[in-house]
Formats: structure tokens, C-alpha cells, sequence
């Protein structure tokens, strides 16, 4: 038995239960297993921006003012067999892939949930191979309701036997352990105090439903002294003060608006009145408190207060007069004790420290069949445009400094099995293509190194597998990738000293910006990313934003239906076997500083020295027509993390011909600022869109149709990377070099990465279209010194 490293816990801002059930978790752990990372992820905040406020809305409008709504939910959730499916696939579908991401960041080996939309979620991850770690659901209501519950996750821990068969009916086969009360040690038995008058805690829950002012009024009625928490809500506030000044015991009400010590409060009294059955009652009976349970809210409170009952943990309350009848009896000493002896003696045999420990013993996840998950549009597009000549695959040469020669294979292989199964990109791989069916991916929970990771370290240098690094960059996209395998690495080391880890892709698992994210966390020892902080913000989406997204959509689309076919360059032709990749590292300082001083952006800036380029080395026409991909990866919406292309095309020409670089820069920002002020990349979002809901052998001749030298001449991308320094096996990585894919009978793509002191640029080109391309580099180096404005002392 090993103990956990790192336990993730899932719970929901419903009310203050389900907290309190993981701080009783998190409390044992840290008690248990020394050094224990617990990181808590909350499941409405993974389910959108404005998924917790309108939850929390919904649930506390319906227990108020629709409570027959919310009982017919309730009895629709365990009577309808449909509406039960239904409800679980939308919740599960929904807060799965919302709490996804955490278990990719935080790398949990046990997950305990304590919330039933969270456990819910999990067991969709669970059954689609995608979470493959020990899951607990550990269940805070006395009565389970079916989303609490799935065969799927590995244990239930319910409070009583009663829960237990609630749980096996809500989700027959799902293993159940009856277990201690979830809560902290800091709720235990005191010492019995005898008093005149009993002291009763009114507490309805954090949100305090129902008729607070009654139960206050009938305990008084009984002649308790009553304390009483009125949720920090103003109207309830003012009600009780009306009755401590109209009732004549009005005196012995004490009103607060919050409990900061609920412990302490609760072994201060003599019993406890609530009307839900969650936190508050496991609270009391953990404390050995007489619990009473006043007119029960509708659903989930009702179920929980005849399970309590039925076990005889609890009595029901009936309206005033039945919480004055009830106190009255408990005001007896003698009745008081025989009720707080039966619950002491049923706690002697609890022990939550115990069944916590347990959770180290569950066993290995078995192997999930890999599930299958449809291609998004933008994806299946490089599927579809992929040809023996054009294989559609990006990576990079990642270069390090300093790292050791030896252990490359084995320091590659544990990096596969130890992160790979936590970054989203690097567990798909093409399902096998169906004529009938749409393309889908298919998930791996374990990737396994012996096929993603190459056996040899290949050695460059003259006498070396490759004499260059761009031969063996080159050698290695030489072939196309199966896309059911994804992504594959190769390390190399060179006679310099120089080591480099070759990477490759398929282009329809994502972007430049994904592939680059994903590959850094996979390989650097700071286990970082590609900054998001880079992306825009995302927008509302109200009915106005709508109606503007549309008809930039519209305009977008006429945009690039009006710039019309490409037409001739000597930059297309006939697709060839075997594209070439070579590589120059520009001074990072210097594109930056010439985009400053022009009042541009370095991919304006980055693209106007590749213009300036091509008019020297090819003599290329005044109208190069390229294609520009534009990130729509944002902080709000989706960021660099997420996998998948996230881009969209800029059609822009190129200003080729003779001029000057001040004025070839002013040309290509205001081109490429009309391509994207006219909606140009919402329009080829729209366009693929719709492509993806044609059937699939209807998608791949138009995507060839469209998707090629008919269209566009050039493939041009310019991309953020990372300032900071980061590193590989000790290793400083000192350039990331890109390699983008050519298109049908396009010669020649040009990806630029700013990394560190380098803006490195990969060039792809095809040697039958353009069998030189050798002066490309040094063209690049002239065209940016050329760019460079000289500086004014002051």
C-alpha cells in the first residue's frame, strides 16, 4: 500500500456541505499521509463563467418560491428512467470536461469528490478512459439521489446503512462502504453540562430556507434559550428581531448573521434544529446533539430527514407547534440523555481517520476501452488534406545546451509515461476511418513510450546519422505520421555538443500554439507552458455580440470569396515527394526593436522581411497570396492548454515587388489588418463549419478543392513562445524551431517562434517547386538588417 502524493479534491459552492465534507477529507489526509499535496478544484467554476451563479440562482429560487418544481425534479430524477439518463449525460458531459483540466494540471493518484455535479463529471471522464486514477465519491447527504452515485467510480462512502441501499438503488453495482461522518474532528462529544433551560442552535444552512422565525418561535414557545444564524441575509434578520421584540421569552433569542466557530457552537448546545439534513445535521450528530428536523425542504431535504428518521438519528418536526412539542420533551434531562447515549454509542464505532486511510488500499484502475470522440471541423480539415506528397504534420527542433549526452531514450520514456497521460493532445490518435461514420479521435489514458518515442539517438555531425541538423529534421517529417499513433519524439546530440529533441505531430491534433504548449510541458524540467496571458479576452456573447459575431461572419465570407483564385506563381506547382526543412535564427532583439520603431507588430514585421525576401531570391511576382492563420485562443474562452486548432485564416498579398522596407512594412500591416478588420477569420471559421456537417466523402474533395494552390501561394505563421528560460534535463533550451506542413501544390511554408533571444524561423519548401532554396536564411538576415531604423541620441 502506498500512500497518495496528491489527492484532488471535487466540491461545489451549493451551500457550505459540501466544503465542509472536504475539509474533513483534507484535514485526515494531512494527518495521515505526511507531505500529501491536496489541491481542491471546484466543479460550477470548470462549468463556465457563469455556471455558479446560475445554479446557485436556480436551486435557492426553486427551494423558496417553486418548491413543487424542485420536488417534481427530484422525483423525475429517481422515478423517469429517461430524465435520469438524460440529466447525467448532460451534468456528466458538461462538468467532465470541465473538471479535465485540473487533473491535467494537478496529476492527482486519488480523487475524492464531494459533490454530486463533480461526481457526476468524474464518471464521464471514468468511462471514457480519461481518468485513470482511484475515485471516491464521498457522500454528504444522508440520502444519495442518483447523481451522487455511478458504477463507473471506484467507492461510495454514505453516513448510514439506510444511504447504502439509497445508493445501490440510484446506481445498482456501484461500490458502497458504509463509513464515519464527514466532518472535522473539531465536532466531538463534550463534556454534558447540565443546565435550567436547554439551549437549542437553529441553523437551516448556509442559505437559511424556510420559515426560520417558526422554529425560533415554537423553541421558545417550549422555554429554550435559542441561538440562531440568519445566513447574512438582511429580510431574514429583521424577522427575527421582530419576534425577540414581540415574543414575551423574546429575550433568550440570540441572532447572528454567521457562526464562525460552528463547533464550538454546536457541543455549547443541547440540541439542534435544521430542515435540511445536510452539514448541519452530520455536525450535530457527531457532537452526540438531539437532532430535530423542522419542516424539511422539498427534494433532497425531505429524503434526507426520512432516512435520519428511519434510522432514529433524527426526529421530524411539524410547523411550530411540533417544534414546541418536540423541545418540550427534550427540556426533560432524563430524555435528553437516553437520546444523547444512543448517539455516543453509535460514534464509538465510527472513526473517519479509518476509512480515510482505506482510500490508500484501492487498486490499480482497470484499462478503460478507448472511447471515441468526433472530429471538431478545423480538425478534420488536415485529415482531409493530408496526400502521400503533403503529409499534414507540425512540430519542432527543440535545441538544449548543457544537457548530458547519454539517457536520452530513458529520460524520454518516463517523461511519456509520467506526463503524457495528463496533457489532453498527447492522448488522441485517429480511430481507424469508417465509410459510414464521421472521423473521430480515440483516447489513450497510458501512451506508451516504445511507440512514441524512437529507440536510437541519432548523431549529427559529418560523420553522424545526419550531417546537419536541417538534413535530420528533414529525414525525420520525411515520412508521413499515422495519425492513429499522433505524435512521435526523436532525440539527437550533436558533435558540437548540442542536444535536440525532434518532435512531430498530426496536424489535425492541434495548432502551432497547442502542439508548442504541449510539447513544453512534456519536456521541460519547469513542466511550463506557453504563456496565456498572451491571448485575448474573450467576449459575453449576449444577444447583441450575436448578432455582431454574424454579420462579421457574412462579411468575412465575402471578403474571401472576393479575393478570388491565387492565380500564377513561381511558388506553386505540381506537389512533390520529400520536402525539405531548413532553419535560421533571427536576433530576437532586432525584430522586436524594428517592429517598435515602424509601430508594428513583429508578426507585421516578421512577414514584411519574408516579402522582402522572396522579391530578392525568387523574383517573385507583385502579388504573393498567403495564407495567414490567426489564433482565436483567448484567457476567457480557450486557451493555449486546450488541444485541437484553434486558428483561423488571413488572406493577405504579400507586397513583393521593388520598394522600400519602410513602405513594404506600412503595405503589409495595413494588409493584414483589412484582412482581419473584414472578418476574414470568422468567415473561414464559418466556412469549415460547415464543411464538417457534410458527410465525410462529400468534406474531402472540397477541402483538396480549397485548401491548395488554387487559393493561396504561400503558408506564413508567426507565433508567441517564451522569454523565460527553461530547460531540459539541466539543459537550457536555446531555440524552438518550427516545422510547418506544405498544402497541395504550395512550395513553400514559413513558421516563425519568438523563443527566448531568438525569433527562429522553420522553412518548409517542396524541390519540385522550388529546388533552391538555400539563400532563404541569409535573405531573412539582409531583409531585417535592412528594416532597422537607426537610433537618435537625445
Amino acid at each position: 500500500m502506498t500512500d497518495p502524493q496528491r489527492l484532488l479534491l471535487v466540491t461545489g459552492s451549493m451551500g457550505a456541505g459540501h466544503h465542509a465534507a472536504a475539509r474533513a477529507v483534507e484535514e485526515r489526509a494531512r494527518r495521515l499521509w505526511p507531505g500529501v499535496e491536496v489541491t481542491w478544484t471546484e466543479t460550477l467554476d470548470g462549468m463556465g463563467r457563469r455556471a455558479g451563479p446560475v445554479f446557485r440562482a436556480v436551486y435557492a429560487g426553486c427551494i423558496r418560491y417553486l418548491p413543487r418544481v424542485y420536488e417534481l425534479y427530484f422525483r423525475l430524477l429517481w422515478h423517469v428512467p429517461f430524465f435520469r439518463a438524460g440529466t447525467r449525460a448532460v451534468i456528466g458531459r458538461w462538468s467532465g470536461r470541465g473538471l479535465e483540466p485540473a487533473l491535467r494540471e494537478h496529476r492527482p493518484d486519488l480523487v475524492v469528490a464531494t459533490f454530486p455535479e463533480g461526481i457526476t463529471g468524474l464518471a464521464w471522464l471514468r468511462r471514457r478512459g480519461r481518468l485513470p486514477v482511484p475515485a471516491v465519491a464521498l457522500v454528504n447527504d444522508p440520502a444519495p439521489h442518483p447523481l451522487w452515485a455511478s458504477p463507473a467510480l471506484d467507492l461510495h462512502l454514505v453516513s448510514t446503512e439506510e444511504g447504502a441501499a439509497l445508493l445501490r438503488r440510484a446506481a445498482p453495482g456501484a461500490p458502497v462502504r458504509v463509513a464515519a461522518l464527514p466532518v472535522v474532528s473539531a465536532f466531538a462529544p463534550p463534556e454534558e453540562a447540565p443546565r435550567e433551560r436547554p439551549q437549542v442552535l437553529v441553523s437551516c444552512g448556509s442559505l437559511a430556507f424556510g420559515d426560520v422565525a417558526a422554529v425560533c418561535a415554537g423553541a421558545l414557545d417550549a422555554g429554550a434559550d435559542v441561538v440562531v444564524t440568519a445566513g447574512r441575509l438582511p429580510a431574514l434578520r429583521r424577522r427575527l428581531q421582530r419576534l425577540a421584540g414581540t415574543h414575551p421569552d423574546g429575550a433568550r433569542l440570540t441572532v447572528v448573521d454567521w457562526i464562525d466557530d460552528p463547533a464550538t457552537a454546536t457541543r455549547e448546545s443541547d440540541m439542534v434544529i435544521t430542515n435540511g439534513g445536510g452539514a448541519t445535521a452530520l455536525e450535530a450528530l457527531a457532537c452526540a446533539r438531539p437532532l430535530l428536523l423542522a419542516d424539511p425542504i422539498p427534494g433532497h431535504g425531505r429524503a434526507n430527514a426520512e432516512v435520519l428518521a428511519a434510522a432514529g438519528l433524527a426526529r421530524i418536526c411539524r410547523g411550530r407547534t411540533g417544534v414546541a412539542e418536540a423541545v418540550a420533551e427534550l427540556r426533560d434531562p432524563g430524555a435528553r440523555a437516553v437520546v444523547v447515549k444512543d448517539l455516543r454509542r453509535r460514534l464509538e464505532a465510527q472513526d473517519l481517520d479509518r476509512d480515510v486511510a482505506a482510500l490508500a488500499g484501492l487498486g490499480a484502475v482497470d484499462p478503460v476501452p478507448p472511447v471515441e470522440e468526433r472530429l471538431r471541423p478545423q480538425d478534420a480539415l488536415f485529415v482531409h488534406a493530408a496526400t502521400p506528397e503533403v503529409p499534414q504534420q507540425v512540430g519542432a527542433r527543440i535545441t538544449v545546451e548543457g544537457a548530458p549526452a547519454e539517457g536520452w531514450v530513458a529520460h524520454l520514456d518516463g517523461l511519456v509515461r509520467a506526463r503524457a497521460p495528463h496533457l489532453d493532445l498527447l492522448t488522441r490518435g485517429l480511430a481507424p476511418p469508417r465509410p459510414d461514420r464521421p472521423l473521430r479521435w480515440r483516447h489513450d489514458p497510458a501512451p506508451d513510450p516504445l511507440a512514441h518515442v524512437r529507440r536510437e539517438v541519432w548523431r549529427i555531425g559529418p560523420e553522424g546519422d545526419h550531417p546537419s541538423w536541417d538534413a535530420a529534421v528533414t529525414a525525420f517529417f520525411a515520412d508521413a505520421l499515422d495519425p492513429g499513433l499522433g505524435w512521435e519524439l526523436q532525440a539527437a546530440c550533436a558533435d558540437t555538443g548540442e542536444a535536440a529533441v525532434l518532435a512531430r505531430v498530426h496536424h489535425a491534433l492541434g495548432d502551432g500554439l497547442a502542439v508548442t504548449d504541449g510539447l513544453i510541458r512534456l519536456l521541460t524540467d519547469e513542466n511550463a507552458g506557453t504563456p496565456a496571458a498572451r491571448m485575448a479576452a474573450a467576449t459575453d456573447g449576449g444577444r447583441g455580440e450575436r448578432l455582431r459575431h454574424a454579420l462579421t461572419v457574412v462579411r468575412g465570407i465575402a471578403s474571401l470569396a472576393a479575393a478570388g483564385p491565387a492565380g500564377r506563381s513561381p511558388l506553386v506547382g505540381r506537389s512533390g515527394p520529400g520536402p525539405r526543412r531548413i532553419a535560421v535564427d533571427l536576433d530576437g532583439s532586432a525584430v522586436r526593436r524594428a517592429a517598435r520603431a515602424h509601430g508594428v507588430g513583429t508578426t507585421v514585421l516578421v512577414l514584411a522581411a519574408l516579402a522582402q525576401t522572396l522579391h530578392e531570391e525568387f523574383d517573385a511576382p507583385p502579388r504573393v497570396r498567403t495564407m495567414v492563420p490567426m489564433t482565436t485562443r483567448t484567457r476567457a474562452g480557450v486557451g493555449s492548454r486546450a488541444g485541437g486548432n484553434r486558428t483561423a485564416a488571413v488572406s493577405v498579398d504579400l507586397p513583393t515587388g521593388p520598394m522600400a522596407p519602410a513602405e513594404r512594412i506600412a503595405r503589409m500591416d495595413r494588409a493584414l489588418a483589412a484582412g482581419s478588420s473584414a472578418g476574414q477569420p470568422e468567415g473561414a471559421a464559418a466556412v469549415l463549419a460547415a464543411l464538417g456537417l457534410l458527410p465525410g466523402r462529400v468534406q474531402a474533395p472540397l477541402v483538396r478543392f480549397v485548401y491548395g494552390r488554387r487559393f493561396f501561394h504561400l503558408l506564413a505563421s508567426v507565433m508567441p513562445g517564451a522569454r523565460r528560460p527553461l530547460h531540459v534535463r539541466g539543459g537550457l533550451i536555446t531555440t524552438v524551431q518550427p516545422v510547418l506542413p506544405l498544402a497541395d501544390g504550395v512550395g513553400l511554408a514559413v513558421g516563425a517562434l519568438h523563443w527566448g533571444r531568438y525569433t527562429c524561423v522553420g522553412i518548409t519548401a517542396d524541390p519540385a517547386v522550388l529546388p533552391v532554396i538555400e539563400g532563404i536564411p541569409a535573405g531573412l538576415r539582409r531583409s531585417l538588417g535592412s528594416m532597422q531604423l537607426p537610433v537618435h541620441p537625445y
